[in-house]
């Protein structure tokens, strides 16, 4: 189980990537995040086995990673913060390229309270304007 302390920028991009290879709940091998990321094959196998000790993946003999139910759910948890952050980030600064790295960064950065405190206010924000929105 992980112990829901803050990921690296470095964690938190291997796993939101880990998680949209792996769509269909089949799991992720490490010569496909490998690719995904641009990294070696050796760099992706170590980031596996810190996940793996974290709780977050188990893997079969065959090398397959799959994301355990603590797993699953910080991945979910990072994907939503990833979104809200790329999000205001964006509209602040529309002309710059890929943001990825920043978003990593700054959650990485910030304490686990704190996301999720934006993130309920995130979603208090948006009921508000989807309520007034109906009217």
């Amino acid at each position: 189980m992980t112990n829901r302390r803050t990921l690296t920028a470095s964690n938190i991009r291997y796993l939101l990537t880990m998680k949209e290879l792996d769509r269909d709940g089949c799991g992720v091998r490490c010569v496909d995040l490998a690719s995904a990321l641009n990294l070696s094959k050796p760099s992706v196998h170590n980031m596996m086995d810190t996940f793996s000790e974290l709780g977050i993946i188990s893997k079969t003999s065959y090398g397959v990673a799959h994301f355990t139910d603590s797993g699953n759910d910080t991945a979910r948890r990072y994907g939503h913060y990833y979104e809200i952050v790329s999000k205001s980030l964006r509209c602040m600064f529309p002309d710059m390229g890929d943001l990825q790295m920043a978003v990593c960064s700054l959650l990485s950065e910030v304490p686990q309270d704190s996301l999720e405190h934006m993130s309920r206010r995130y979603e208090q924000e948006r009921e508000k304007s989807n309520g007034s929105s109906k009217v």
